[in-house]
């Protein structure tokens, strides 16, 4: 009888494993308006939890520095050109937790998100500039909108708070620190215009 029991079950298992595996729904998406600050590479994955929540985890890459004007002028004057550098660097890893009120990657969501993130920003609009780790826990909300069976595009927006150890500089590349030290922040977070494809 314990035989025969635990073969049922076995096999009930199996008859819903295709079940469990057909209702799980995946996603990877990058955001375009990320691609456009400054080319930060950018991914998330995501899995369907249930019908109206999902998991998603995300990491945004940017380590580019770029110059103002003639790139020659620098050697013309190398101590001048510290107010013609710019960049946005950062590494950032999330994790959402999304709320989908209709059906999960259809229609309205918002989210909850933890973040990290190291960053160096500066030269985009002021001369000073500011390096630090940032960690906090972001509330955005959002559209999807079905392209196709298998692809959507997303718009939605988010902040963030927490609290940043930081080094603020006088200008991009001189070394002068003006301040340092620990700052909480309010800020917005990204804006989405996500290309999504669900699997």
């Amino acid at each position: 009888m314990k035989r025969f029991l635990t073969a049922t079950l076995l096999v009930a298992l199996l008859c819903l494993l295709p079940v469990c595996l057909r209702a799980q729904r995946y996603s990877v998406s990058t955001n375009l308006a990320e691609w456009a600050n400054l080319g930060t590479i950018n991914g998330e994955a995501g899995v369907a939890v249930g019908r109206h929540i999902s998991l998603h985890a995300g990491t945004r890459f940017n380590n580019w520095t770029f110059r103002k004007g003639n790139p020659e002028d620098r050697f013309e004057n190398p101590l001048g050109d510290d107010e013609k550098q710019f960049e946005n660097r950062k590494v950032a890893f999330a994790f959402d937790v999304r709320y989908w009120p209709w059906y999960v990657y259809s229609s309205w969501w918002g989210y909850v998100r933890g973040q990290y993130m190291e960053y160096n920003r500066g030269g985009l609009l002021r001369h000073s500039a500011e390096e630090g780790d940032a960690y906090g826990i972001g509330l955005g909300a959002g559209y999807t909108y079905m392209l196709h069976r298998n692809w959507n595009i997303e718009f939605g927006a988010g902040i963030w708070g927490g609290t940043t150890k930081y080094t603020a500089y006088r200008c991009t590349n001189c070394g002068s620190v003006t301040s340092s030290g620990n700052k909480f922040f309010l800020l917005p977070d990204d804006v989405f215009i996500s290309l999504n494809y669900i699997f």
